[in-house]
This record gives C-alpha cells, sequence and structure tokens, in this order.
C-alpha cells in the first residue's frame, strides 16, 4: 500500500506546483499578451485596409467585433471592413484578419497566428528581401521600407463573393498578380498546399460569416 500512496502524493504534489507555477505566469503575463494582441491588430487594420481610416467597431448577435472604415476617392466616401476568422490549418489554428470593400472585394489579409512547420506551412507569414546575407554584413542592405509577407500579397484584389482557388504555380511573386487575379486564385506555399488552403479557407468561413452583416451595414 504505501508503495502506491508515495509516488501517488508525490505526482500529486508535483501536478499542483506545476499548475500553480502555470497560473502565475498566466496571471503576470496576461496583460502584457493582451496589448501584444491588440497592437498586431492596430497592425494589421493598416494592412488590410489600406488607405482606410478606422472610424469605429461593431458586434455582431453573437458578439463577434468587426471594424468599420472609410476613405475619401474621386469625392465619394467609400466603406472598408475587416473582420477575424479562424481556420485549422496543418498543425493548428490559423487565425486571419480580412479586409474587405462593400462589395467584397478582398483588400488584404493578415495572419495574426499560426503554428505551422517551420520552413514548409510558416512561410505564410514570411517576408522576401532582395538583400542578401552578405549585404546585411557588409552593410551595404538598402532599406526596403515596409514589407507584407509575399504569401499573403497575392489575396489583395480577389473577389470573396466567389470560390478562392488553390493552384500550384510555385511560390508567388508580382509578376504572377494579374494572372491570378484573373482566375481569382492564389498559388500554394511549395510543399504546404495543406496550409494554403486553410488560409483560404478561413477566408471563405470569414466572408460566410459576416457577408450578410456587411450588406446590412450599407442599406
Amino acid at each position: 500500500m504505501k508503495d502506491i500512496i508515495k509516488p501517488a502524493a508525490v505526482l500529486a504534489a508535483v501536478t499542483f506546483c506545476a499548475s500553480l507555477l502555470l497560473a502565475t505566469v498566466f496571471a503576470v503575463t496576461k496583460e502584457r499578451i493582451a496589448f501584444l494582441d491588440s497592437e498586431a491588430e492596430k497592425n494589421a487594420l493598416a494592412i488590410v485596409l489600406p488607405g482606410y481610416s478606422i472610424t469605429g467597431t461593431a458586434k455582431t448577435k453573437d458578439n463577434k467585433i468587426y471594424w468599420v472604415g472609410e476613405k475619401t476617392e474621386n469625392g465619394e466616401t467609400i466603406n472598408g471592413f475587416a473582420f477575424i476568422s479562424e481556420s485549422p490549418g496543418y498543425s493548428g489554428t490559423i487565425r486571419c484578419m480580412i479586409g474587405v470593400d462593400s462589395n467584397m472585394n478582398i483588400l488584404g489579409i493578415s495572419i495574426l497566428k499560426q503554428t505551422e512547420t517551420p520552413g514548409l506551412g510558416a512561410r505564410s507569414v514570411e517576408i522576401a528581401s532582395k538583400n542578401t546575407f552578405w549585404d546585411v554584413i557588409t552593410g551595404s542592405a538598402v532599406d526596403e521600407g515596409i514589407q507584407f509577407p509575399w504569401f499573403q500579397q497575392q489575396f489583395a484584389g480577389l473577389n470573396g463573393n466567389k470560390t478562392v482557388q488553390v493552384v500550384k504555380n510555385g511560390d508567388w511573386t508580382p509578376e504572377m498578380a494579374s494572372d491570378l487575379v484573373s482566375q481569382n486564385a492564389v498559388s500554394a506555399i511549395t510543399g504546404a498546399t495543406i496550409t494554403s488552403k486553410a488560409v483560404v479557407d478561413c477566408i471563405h468561413k470569414g466572408i460566410s460569416e459576416y457577408n450578410d452583416i456587411i450588406k446590412n451595414s450599407n442599406k
């Protein structure tokens, strides 16, 4: 009996200490995590609603938040909307912010969270640079300004009311843009088609959830 009670008591003590430590770490870091999440959302809004001023937020019936933006073009006020959607990826949940205009044309997307495989699905947040490692070492690297992940760039201009196709044309480059937009398609990350499709699913899900809300907002 002693052989059973002693290990059980030790295991219970270790479990209690681990739980207490995790709870303490969470309590200490909770506000910092919330701040970082808020900053990430602010930065994402500038990407998914380029040129728009955020005029406010609103809530759906089930208390999901979306953002409303507007800009003036040719003397006319144009509305834009941003919302967050989630979908299961290859290794975990993928969380995206999507920006659309009043006709559900995609203005931009930003992946807020992903836990995909490094070197494969994680390349969905990879930022391409023309500067080489040697340029950085020698101090000859040029300022490329604000850069966005190349995989996410290709979603701008697609029609969110139609199915976004995933094709295998290799890693996206700006030269592919017009052809892919004409197909309402994106090119999958090489070796990570599942992640690429998961991001597209995330967008489809979000647009489906917010389509009616945005239509009603325009009336």
